[in-house]
């Protein structure tokens, strides 16, 4: 009865949050009714979530250690304890099919204009891409466009730089840092998923992640796979229980992308849980578990350090932010009501580019990501729920949103909730799933060869 009472308490705190935000927030918008019905949508389907994560952070409380036991349903057996070869070599052909589409595609589109290599070099350094090339080059400067560079931040910079000491050729530096992280991270997602399900399951659930359709990012140079990388490493040594290494790999998150910080909820709610579950040296162990959430912000600190010491301000990339690309922090279902009107304005005018390229997929992906995670929360644990709730907030709360299907793509909780929603399931409706998802990211990709507004 007091959990009963416990999750209704907490219930009754998100709806009144949510409904006060939401009220203050329409009393002031000025959208029309389609907008302001999909931001309602996106405001209760948000509200489901978190209300669902209640019920799992009980739970967690009262009985876990792990769903399925500490190591899951994992064969005894190394071979099939560890099909690592067999991930690395589906990922990298999998980039290897994208790369060759994308030429194939400008190919019969453009013509020929240049090699295989010239090519691809044409066709992925765009939108952040040569910003990261340039820091990787030059670090970051104070004069001409280049100024801008400040608002990326540096971890993925550095990597390129190191292996450009072995390759000579920043691009092809570039898209090694980025396809060796996109293996890395394949592994680590079969690893922790391994621990709460099957081994069919769980290579399931990579193959999953590797097919969304902002996951062709993880074979550009951007730092989609850096991070993801980092994410997965630092949610499974907070598994194992190793919080300050996790911190550690949190913090190197955290100077790879803004929301990097965020992990510092995950370990949180997990120190939580680790704290009720475990009553021995408690006091002790809370103080441990605070210096660990410091190291965990240590790289996002270490970002306002590199912005203080180019520029005198720890805070310029906020400014550059704001005044260059019209982008400061906002509420996620406002980002529902503008990109759903900007949608029916693109389509009035005619815009087709924009509305196919930029808008449709920032909306199917957005609500997506929700409509999985209502069911697909319930099956997570509290740590992993409580990430998805403050990445999707913060993500896709911004004022010009650009790139969800990329954001939502390193989002790992969408991945673990899906592939558990799948277990069970079908061979017939597993396969179609992740059929549809291969050819959403094959469109995708498409659409990004192509020039339209992919970001």
């Amino acid at each position: 009865m007091n959990a009963i009472k416990g999750q209704k308490i907490i219930g009754c705190l998100w709806a009144a949050i949510l409904a006060g935000a939401f009220g203050m927030w329409a009393m002031q918008a000025s959208y029309c009714g389609l907008a302001m019905l999909a931001a309602g949508v996106s405001c209760c389907l948000f509200l489901l979530c978190a209300l669902g994560w209640s019920s799992a952070l009980d739970g967690g409380l009262k009985e876990w250690s792990s769903p399925d036991a500490a190591l899951g349903k994992r064969s005894l057996r190394w071979s099939r304890r560890h099909p690592w070869v067999a991930i690395a070599l589906g990922v990298l052909g999998l980039r290897l099919a994208l790369y060759v589409l994308a030429y194939w595609v400008d190919l019969g589109v453009n013509g020929y204009s240049g090699g295989l290599w010239d090519g691809l070099a044409r066709l992925w350094l765009r939108t952040d891409s040569p910003s990261y090339l340039g820091i990787a080059e030059n670090w970051y400067v104070t004069t001409g466009d280049a100024r801008f560079h400040i608002v990326f931040f540096p971890l993925y910079p550095l990597c390129i730089r190191v292996v450009n000491w072995l390759l000579g050729n920043t691009f092809a530096a570039a898209m090694a840092v980025s396809n060796l992280f996109a293996v890395g991270s394949g592994i680590l997602l079969y690893e922790l998923a391994a621990l709460d399900l099957p081994r069919r399951d769980a290579l399931y659930t990579t193959a999953l992640a590797m097919v969304f359709p902002g996951a062709m990012f993880l074979g550009a140079p951007m730092t989609e796979s850096l991070f993801l990388f980092l994410c997965l490493g630092c949610v499974l040594l907070g598994r194992k229980g190793r919080f300050l290494l996790a911190a550690l790999a949190a913090a190197l998150a955290g100077f790879t992308r803004s929301v990097g910080v965020l992990l510092a909820v995950y370990l949180g709610v997990e120190m939580l849980v680790s704290l009720v579950r475990r009553p021995e040296k408690r006091l002790a162990r809370v103080f441990g578990y605070l210096g660990c959430l410091l190291a965990a912000c240590l790289g996002t600190l270490a970002y306002l350090g590199v912005n203080a010491a180019v520029t005198g301000d720890p805070f310029t990339f906020l400014t550059y932010q704001k005044e260059h690309w019209s982008q400061s922090l906002s509420l996620f279902f406002n980002t529902a009501a503008y990109q759903t009107e900007y949608l029916l304005n693109s389509l009035a005018a005619g815009e087709t580019r924009m509305a196919w390229g930029l808008y449709i997929p920032n909306l199917v992906c957005g609500f997506g990501a929700l409509g999985i995670m209502v069911p697909g929360i319930k099956k997570l644990r509290p740590g992993d729920g409580a990430f998805f709730l403050a990445y999707y907030g913060v993500a896709m709360g911004c004022t010009w949103l650009l790139s969800a299907p990329r954001y939502l793509a390193v989002c790992y909780p969408l991945a673990l909730g899906l592939g558990a929603l799948a277990q069970g399931k079908p061979a017939w409706l597993r396969w179609s799933l992740l059929g549809c998802m291969f050819l959403l990211q094959v469109g995708y990709t498409c659409l990004y060869i192509l020039g339209f507004p992919v970001y």
